[in-house]
Order: structure tokens, then sequence, then C-alpha cells
């Protein structure tokens, strides 16, 4: 039986509002760009997104730029927690191609996770919104 990681609860209360804000802009505009979040060292969550210039950026160019920032404030030890989610496509065991929010999270003590949610696009929000559990590995 594997011991779970005591910084995996820093993750959980990170991973919260990712996913919320991400099926909020899923259910109000039916896409999201990349954006990210951190836990400060007092332990607050805030969320941050990235502008580019370019009203339709692409994700990469976006998550390059999240990360570049991430990594500022780890190195100058301003944060012991961070996480970007993005929209993305993955094949469940078992299962067909599906779209998917995705959220990777890093904690400073070591611990990393990769979350996917799987989604389905109604006409014009998100459905199946209840049946949808992150699989947390």
């Amino acid at each position: 039986m594997s011991q779970r990681p005591p910084e995996r609860d820093e993750l959980d209360a990170l991973l919260d509002p990712l996913l919320k804000f991400a099926q909020e802009m899923l259910r109000k505009k039916g896409e999201f760009f990349p954006f990210g979040g951190t836990i400060n060292n007092e332990g607050q969550v805030g969320l941050s997104a990235a502008e580019t210039g370019d009203g339709r950026p692409a994700s990469q160019e976006v998550i390059e730029l999240l990360v570049s920032g991430m990594q500022a404030q780890a190195t100058a030890g301003q944060i012991r927690a961070a996480a970007i989610c993005y929209d993305s496509r993955f094949t469940p065991e078992g299962g067909k191609k599906t779209d998917a929010i995705a959220v990777s999270l890093e904690h400073r003590d070591g611990d990393a996770a990769l979350v996917m949610q799987p989604y389905s696009k109604g006409r014009f929000r998100l459905t199946n919104e209840d049946n949808l559990k992150p699989a947390v590995p």
C-alpha cells in the first residue's frame, strides 16, 4: 500500500479551483485558454493568466509563458506549489479519444501529478458534468 505524500493535500487544494474555472469557461464560452494557479508561502491559492498580445494565441505559447513565470516565482522562493490547466485530448484505458481538462501540478517538495478530467461538449455547454470525476494517479 502506497503512502500519500503530505504535500498532496496542497495539490488537491490547488486542483479544485482550476477545475471549477475551466468548467465555468467551457459552460460560458465552449473553450478556455491555458491558465495557471499557485500556492504561495502563506498557503493562499491564486489563479494566473499569460498575455501574448495576440487575441487567439497558440496554447503552447501561453503555457511557456506561464511556466516561465512560475519558475521565476519558485526560484525566488515565493511559491510552494504550481499548476497549469489546459484543454487536451486523451484516450482513457479501453476507451476512445475524448476531450479533457488537463491539470499538471507540481509541489516544491517533489510531488507531482497530471489530472485528466474527460468532458463532452453539448451544443452550448458542458454536459454530464455531475458524472465527471478527476482521475488522480
